[in-house]
């Protein structure tokens, strides 16, 4: 399979013709018709309904029509990457990291960590615990940065990594405010059965799995919710939190700004306090030198520098 074959049925979707999408691919109609042949034999499916005009992709080929864009897309952005890194030398340290943490944690923790090693040149790839993992585990990153909480999926024990505990991130209960700063929703009092509408995460997800656990001890409890939004993404129920569609759970760095400026308010409720604690994991092997410098400089918890991004 070649790249320009991903090229020529990107330009076919897009025009919808065999012969203007050979003219913008600079190439004759018959040598662009077997390219696209050669992709379908490749893939072993037909991607093009032939039969209709303007021609049509078929359910093959627009599931392949989204992986081509991204396959594409990457191939040369890691072109770029391979190209940089030969001219100047420098080694690029690779994080995977859970959204929030990624969104709300890493750049102040990074921050703190150069101000001691040093600056870095980085990648931080955005993603769900189990991607976080096998990045990791495939040696696609140099370090995961995740969540852990016994409510959770379990963590990396395996002999082949080693871990550090650099922050805990406290699971609020929170909901929007009034001009006042009053809550929009009132918590209905123990063994009351009104459902109380809940922006909830997705379950396959790790907060989805801490949520989980959380709302079966609140139901048995006499609370009931009612579920009108699912997202896997703590800023995406941030958002519909702050639109006053319901309450929600959010990691406190995730929230800590509008929680400050009045715009959020926790939720008093008649649970434990749910400390969610940010690990940093790495292989046990010896990694790069940049990768040494960094996790030599990466505080456990308990330090002022591991600290002073979640205050």
């Amino acid at each position: 399979m070649e790249l320009g074959w991903l090229e020529d049925f990107v330009e076919l979707a897009a025009v919808r013709n065999f012969s203007t999408a050979a003219a913008a691919r600079s190439i004759t109609q018959p040598a662009f018709s077997r390219r696209i042949q050669a992709l379908e034999n490749w893939v072993g499916a037909e991607l093009v309904d032939r039969s209709s005009f303007p021609v049509s992709l078929t359910k093959p080929g627009e599931v392949f029509l989204e992986a081509s864009r991204g396959l594409i897309k990457e191939i040369y952005r890691l072109r770029d990457e391979c190209r940089q890194q030969a001219d100047t030398g420098i080694e690029v340290l690779s994080f995977s990291a859970l959204h929030t943490i990624a969104l709300s944690i890493f750049p102040d923790l990074l921050r703190d960590v150069e101000q001691e090693a040093g600056s870095f040149v980085s990648r931080m790839n955005a993603t769900d615990y189990y991607d976080c993992v096998e990045a990791l585990a495939l040696g696609r990153c140099d370090v995961a940065l995740c969540y852990s909480h016994k409510y959770g999926p379990p963590v990396l024990q395996t002999g082949q990594f080693i871990s550090k505990k650099i922050a805990t991130d406290p699971f609020l209960l929170v909901c929007a405010c009034d001009s006042d700063r009053s809550p929009l929703f009132a918590l209905p009092e123990r063994g009351k059965s009104e459902p109380f509408p809940l922006v909830a995460y997705s379950l396959g997800c790790f907060l989805g799995k801490v949520q989980s656990d959380l709302l079966r001890q609140l139901r048995s409890a006499g609370m009931d919710f009612n579920t009108v939004f699912e997202n896997s993404m703590s800023e995406a129920v941030k958002r519909m939190v702050l639109s006053g569609k319901g309450i929600g759970w959010l990691p406190r760095s995730a929230a800590q700004l509008e929680l400050q400026q009045g715009l959020l308010t926790c939720l008093e409720i008649d649970q434990a306090p749910v400390d969610l604690n940010v690990l940093a994991f790495r292989k046990t092997a010896t990694g790069s030198a940049v990768m040494e410098r960094f996790w030599s400089h990466l505080p456990e918890f308990g330090s002022d520098v591991s600290q002073s991004f979640l205050t």
